[in-house]
């Protein structure tokens, strides 16, 4: 098991710089901008009028990134996890609950 909190797992090469755990957290914080770039384009950029569920999007995007992390401990497939995730999680149960905010109340 790999923990992205303490680090351990990874051994004295995952805790450098640009290391294995540094890079789990940079995926992670990838996938939050994802999702939060992805919610105001729907609401009114090129993908206006798509529906976008926003927090099933962070739920299954920070959930599969996590886990995919712990589990494996390679940041690439957590980053693709995560990518899946907030697809899914966004815009296949943004079809169902379109919960994309609409922040001036129209």
């Amino acid at each position: 098991m790999y923990s992205i909190m303490s680090c351990s797992g990874w051994g004295a090469e995952g805790t450098s710089l640009l290391g294995a755990c540094s890079m789990a957290w940079i995926s992670l914080v990838f996938i939050v901008f994802l999702t939060l770039i992805l919610r105001r384009q729907t609401e009114d950029g090129f993908l206006s009028g798509t529906g976008f569920n926003v927090i099933s999007a962070f739920i299954l995007g920070i959930g599969a990134n996590v886990l995919v992390t712990a589990l494996i401990g390679d940041a690439r497939w957590s980053l693709l996890a995560g990518i899946i995730g907030v697809a899914v999680g966004g815009f296949v149960v943004g079809m169902f609950f379109d919960m994309s905010g609409g922040g001036d109340g129209e």
